[in-house]
């Protein structure tokens, strides 16, 4: 998942584009892994030849250990994510203190629909994707109020979200989506609608 806080007006200082040639390779590594097996099925199935079948083999493969492989190289991170469910969240068992742990140590945590995670200047950021790509005041509004219920939740049932995010700004971020083409659409800071568009 892409950093969902980083508003794409405003890169970080430290940002550095990724190689051309990986951007290639991120568009085409998910269709050539689907060809590769595909063409490894048909093989299975007596549909094509042998030859074909380990080229579909190749293909998969080299998808497959490119995404291990060329992320690294190119200077990508992966962003750290935790998931939290109601289920953990009543138990608060060793998977929830796991979970915690790594929110505390700078994970994002995903919780009902609404990630979580650390900013600069002592923000908590909380991303939500919006639920239509045409947003108003109004639906605007809705979303920030699902977002800021679900900050309340975890704050009254979890001690350790609660001491994490204490005295920090409380920032809504309204994405586009959670892939790595996601915009910030809105921010909400304070109650008040800033939209970045």
């Amino acid at each position: 998942m892409a950093n969902p806080y980083q508003s794409p007006s405003k890169p970080p200082q430290d940002a550095v584009p990724a190689p051309a040639w990986y951007l290639v390779f991120a568009r085409l590594s998910w269709p050539a892994w689907f060809i590769g097996t595909t063409l490894i099925v048909l093989r299975w199935l007596h549909l094509v030849t042998p030859t074909v079948g380990w080229i579909g083999f190749a293909i998969a493969g080299l998808a497959a250990l490119g995404s291990y492989v060329f992320p690294s190289l190119a200077g990508a991170k992966q962003e750290d994510v935790v998931v939290l469910d109601s289920r953990l969240l009543a138990s608060q068992d060793g998977a929830y203190r796991t979970v915690m742990e790594r929110f505390r140590n700078g994970a994002s945590l995903l919780y009902d629909g609404v990630a979580f995670g650390f900013r600069p200047d002592n923000e908590i950021a909380c991303a939500i994707v919006a639920s239509s790509p045409e947003l108003d005041d109004g639906s605007a509004r809705e979303t920030a109020n699902h977002a800021e219920s679900v900050f309340a939740t975890l704050k009254s049932a979890s001690p350790e979200f609660a001491s994490a995010v204490a005295d920090r700004t409380f920032r809504i971020s309204i994405m586009s989506g959670f892939d790595d083409d996601a915009v910030e659409i809105c921010r909400v800071v304070n109650r008040e609608l800033q939209w970045q568009r």
